[in-house]
């Protein structure tokens, strides 16, 4: 495992290079996002994908969340709705995740063996492009081991999963200890998934 400090407002494009090659090559690195860290692979790598669940000691029909490098990718990969529409203008780039119909094939462990995708366009510079070294498709979920805390520094990822992962890419304190909010924009009318740093209140006026 290798840990790198990283620039999070002007990331050193060599350092991003260097972990988008591990990223092509199925391995596991973890990064810092405008939410709390996250754990990202290739989304299309059924053994990269395998290796993140088990590393997180997560269920595989739970699913798992994609990030995007920007939104002509998000629409690429899922079919936006009109309220999909409206969240992505008021709220994207930002820590809102949209649960939509899936317009491509995604392994069913990242899918949760559903139609559906979790995306989102993190705010972050450093994911965004992590996931353009890989078609602009980047495992979003945080890392940590299911069920504990998320981790808000790399030390944090270093105590619960540092061995288990090929880099760390080190970029300070995240900003907020929340966790994105989770919209699921599948059903009628729309589903508050998990409630993270955009509240409920400031959804109500666009979908509620």
């Amino acid at each position: 495992m290798k840990t790198i400090k990283i620039e999070p407002k002007n990331p050193d494009i060599e350092i991003i290079k260097e972990a988008g090659n591990l990223l092509r090559k199925g391995k596991l690195v973890a990064y810092p996002t405008d939410t709390v860290y996250g754990l990202g692979t290739d989304p299309f790598n059924i053994v990269a994908v395998k290796n993140l669940l088990k590393v997180k000691k997560r269920d595989k029909e739970l699913g798992l969340p994609i990030l995007v490098s920007d939104e002509e990718v998000a629409r690429r990969v899922a079919e936006f709705t009109p309220e999909a529409d409206l969240l992505s203008r008021n709220f994207w780039p930002g820590a809102l995740t949209l649960v939509l119909r899936t317009r491509v094939k995604f392994p069913s462990m990242v899918t949760g063996n559903r139609e559906n995708i979790a995306v989102r366009l993190p705010s972050h510079k450093v994911p965004q492009l992590l996931a353009k070294c890989i078609n602009g498709i980047l495992i979003g979920t945080s890392a940590n081991i299911s069920g504990k805390p998320p981790a808000l520094n790399a030390d944090q990822v270093q105590e619960q999963i540092g061995r288990e992962v090929d880099m760390i890419l080190d970029g300070g304190e995240t900003l907020c200890e929340n966790p994105s909010t989770i919209v699921d924009l599948t059903q009628k009318p729309p589903a508050i998934i998990r409630e993270g740093q955009i509240s409920l209140q400031s959804l109500k006026k666009f979908i509620l």
